[in-house]
């Protein structure tokens, strides 16, 4: 794994930043204005709010929407909850491929409701930061195989990657509303 700008972070600090993702993925994307003007058009009627599903939705210009973002921003946490479970509970865990490219994985979205999302988002991060806090201190330094490769990955070097990865997400998703506005 490349140096990341959370290459120091510690276990406690991780679980806070997991955390803190559902409220920073709700600040921009729940409420999101047209724009930062007093909401009033040129003739003084009010601005209609633009909707937030449907702004979330909006491609922005890397090719994904602020939603794409947030699902992707889960199923990172997903990921990272499963391989820290699969570490403390397996002989001989295998964890899945995806964890050696977690900028590359990207899930489907069925259109669930921007809410609905946002709800999933709480509980996998609550589920992957007890998690990390489950973890023993000593276990930290362990690597543990992954599936279908010939590697290893160190179980802190996955958390503090998938940090990085989620926090490049909640900025990916804030430049792409700010765009498609």
């Amino acid at each position: 794994m490349a140096s990341l700008p959370t290459d120091h972070l510690s276990p406690d600090d991780a679980a806070v930043a997991v955390r803190s993702f559902p409220r920073r993925f709700r600040s921009v994307l729940a409420r999101p204005e047209l724009d930062g003007s007093d909401d009033h058009g040129d003739d003084g009627d009010e601005v209609a709010t633009a909707d937030p599903d449907e702004l979330a939705r909006r491609v922005g210009p890397d090719g994904r929407s602020a939603a794409d973002h947030l699902l992707a921003a889960d199923g990172v946490l997903a990921l990272l909850d499963r391989s820290l479970e699969q570490a403390r509970s397996d002989d001989d865990p295998a964890l899945h491929p995806a964890v050696r490219d977690l900028r590359g994985a990207w899930w489907d979205d069925e259109h669930t409701p921007l809410p609905a999302l946002l709800d999933q988002l709480e509980q996998t991060a609550l589920r992957s930061a007890g998690r990390i806090d489950a973890v023993p201190t000593d276990e930290w330094g362990r690597q543990v195989r992954v599936a279908d490769a010939d590697a290893t990955v160190g179980l802190l070097d996955l958390v503090r990657e998938a940090v990085d990865v989620v926090a490049g997400h909640l900025r990916s998703a804030e430049r792409t509303i700010a765009a498609v506005r």
